[in-house]
């Protein structure tokens, strides 16, 4: 019975040791500044994942482990520049730099070869312009609630930088520079995105949620509108309504989101 309890207790501490060595928590240097990743080492296609706008890579923390046990696959998150353990350089603001400094990053990780994207809010943004400079390697997306250019029209976008601007004060710049030229960058963002459409060719599952951000009627319906329009454009692409669900739909339904991501993880490698 001892010699029993103690080969127990050795192979738990085994298993717990190979769960960790699996786990890659790094800072990569991408060029001025670093990005932090966080990589659960796996098999086949890598899945990344977009955190939304303030968001960092623990946003994803409730979904990621029965993604990994359903799909076995390597898993992606990061911090954008600025947010959660990633430094910021202040000339290198803006989502072209930004996606400068992943591409960097996950080249020298090793993971800059075909990919699966997982995106919410406005890292759909990050998606987006990410399978637009690489069509041939996104194999497939999942995204979740994200910002739309649709929905950005010129008045909305005018009134939502004002507001942004408002909260944008000097002291916040000086004590969170990352959370600052994100607001600071908004309208110049959703115009360079206005320029790379998500390739047709991309497999996509949208998600839009049934509770939406907004509290005004027109902008809750232009929202629906502009992910029903996205999700029409092509055959390979399935917009979904997540019923009773707010804009984080992977915490208010992760089954939901979670067999989204297995769904498009199993198609793209062709099991």
């Amino acid at each position: 019975m001892k010699a029993f309890t103690i080969s127990i207790l050795v192979f738990t501490v085994f298993n717990c040791f190979s769960t960790q060595a699996q786990t890659l928590d790094t800072l990569i240097d991408v060029g001025g500044y670093k990005l932090h990743f966080v990589i659960l080492k796996g098999k086949g296609i890598p899945i990344l994942f977009e955190a939304g706008g303030g968001e960092d890579a623990t946003t994803w923390n409730k979904i990621t482990g029965p993604v990994a046990e359903r799909t076995a696959a390597t898993l992606i998150t990061y911090d954008r520049a600025g947010f959660g353990k990633s430094t910021f350089d202040t000339t290198k603001h803006g989502i072209l730099n930004g996606m400068i400094g992943l591409e960097t990053g996950l080249k020298k990780l090793g993971y800059n070869s075909n990919i699966i994207l997982v995106a919410h809010s406005q890292g759909g943004l990050y998606a987006q312009l990410y399978a637009a400079r690489h069509p041939d390697k996104v194999k497939a997306a999942v995204l979740i609630d994200v910002t739309t250019t649709c929905f950005y029209n010129k008045k909305r976008l005018a009134a939502t930088q004002q507001v942004i601007n408002h909260q944008n004060t000097y002291k916040l710049r000086a004590s969170n520079p990352g959370s600052y030229y994100q607001g600071a960058d908004f309208s110049s963002n959703i115009e360079r995105m206005r320029k790379f459409a998500f390739p047709i060719t991309v497999p996509v599952t949208d998600f839009v949620s049934d509770r939406t951000p907004f509290k005004d009627s027109i902008d809750i319906n232009d929202w629906k509108r502009c992910h029903r329009e996205f999700a029409a454009v092509s055959s390979n692409r399935s917009g979904i309504l997540a019923t009773g669900c707010g804009h984080f739909i992977f915490n208010d339904n992760p089954p939901l989101v979670i067999n989204a991501i297995v769904k498009a993880y199993t198609m793209a490698s062709g099991k």
